[in-house]
Order: C-alpha cells, then sequence, then structure tokens
C-alpha cells in the first residue's frame, strides 16, 4: 500500500514568516560556524502533530473528518517572544522559536486531533510544545554550546484562524510542503 507523510500545521502568513526569518537571521549571525541545517523562511511553521507515513486510501476519511470539526474560536493567537533548543540549550538538536499562547485554543485543537488520528492508527508521541523550529544541528556534528544562546527581538503576534493537514516530499536537497487541506475554525 501507497503511504505519504503527513503532519497538521498552523502555516504563517507573509508577515509572520518575514518576523520569524528576521529572527531566525539574528540566530544564524550568532550561531556563526556551528554546523545548522536552517530551514526556508518559505516552509516556517508550527507544528501541530507529525503523523508521519499514511495509507494514501485514508487521507481523504482523515481530510473528512477533521473538516467537519467544530470550534468555539474563530482564531489561535500567539506572542513570539523567546529562542529555545530542544531537547536542552547546552546541547542541543534542534534550535527555535518560542511561542506563548494568548488563551488555549492550541491545546484545544490538538486535544481534538490527538482522539483523531488515534482512529487512523497515529498514537501521539509527545506533549504538544508551541514553537516554530528555525534550524537543526546536522547529525553527527552536533556540538556543545559553551555560553548561552541569547538575542534581543521585538515580539511580535502570530493569528492563526485555520490549521492545515499537509504532505512533506522528502527529497535529496530537503522536504517540499504541500497543503493537502485547508480547515478553517470559522465556518
Amino acid at each position: 500500500m501507497e503511504t505519504i507523510r503527513v503532519f497538521l500545521s498552523l502555516n504563517l502568513d507573509e508577515q509572520s514568516a518575514d518576523n520569524a526569518s528576521n529572527v531566525q537571521f539574528l540566530l544564524k549571525q550568532k550561531l556563526s560556524g556551528m554546523p545548522v541545517k536552517w530551514e526556508d523562511a518559505k516552509k516556517l511553521h508550527l507544528t501541530l502533530r507529525f503523523l508521519g507515513s499514511v495509507n494514501i486510501d485514508e487521507i481523504s476519511g482523515l481530510s473528512e473528518v477533521l473538516e467537519r470539526l467544530k470550534f468555539d474560536f474563530e482564531k489561535i493567537s500567539f506572542n513570539a517572544n523567546s529562542i529555545g533548543f530542544f531537547p536542552n540549550p547546552k546541547y542541543p538538536n534542534v534550535v527555535y522559536l518560542g511561542l506563548e499562547e494568548t488563551g488555549d485554543n492550541s491545546e484545544k485543537l490538538v486535544g481534538f486531533i490527538d482522539r483523531i488520528i488515534c482512529n487512523f492508527g497515529v498514537k501521539p508521541d509527545k506533549k504538544f510544545v508551541p514553537h516554530i523550529t528555525l534550524g537543526r544541528f546536522k547529525r553527527g556534528k552536533r556540538v556543545k554550546l559553551a555560553e548561552k544562546i541569547e538575542i534581543d527581538f521585538k515580539v511580535f503576534c502570530l493569528e492563526f484562524g485555520s490549521f492545515n493537514l499537509m504532505q512533506s516530499h522528502l527529497t535529496p536537497s530537503g522536504s517540499i510542503y504541500e497543503v493537502i487541506k485547508e480547515i478553517k475554525f470559522s465556518n
């Protein structure tokens, strides 16, 4: 059976992507010479859940179930107010833009998603931490950071009126993302 790699995300509008890209630029300067593969600014997003390889025959059913969701909110809002590192700041794998939500709508959305994806054989694998991945340290080339990395940037707001079912195409030059279905919070 043919499978495709899929995930659910909040996709940034052009202004938010520009703001996040500016933070990424400051980090690139701070981490100059480090083995970091930086995300393309056009691909920046907030991953709600990575589903992995899903049977292509199940995608339309998943899309239909997601489309039927009813929300008691019309948007999800965050302040981008920090940078961070997974799993820790001394020996990181991932460099990210930290987000603080106004309210708890993203938690509600992820709760809905978690219940739905279980019906498609996908188990949520970790606690949802709102963030936007800006870069990843290259495999096998991670380094210990000698000092705490900080940058100064103006806090900015991100607002989302929908979420997306996405396909991730893997290529030798990196992944390519394609929107399968956009689901608006207000129907």
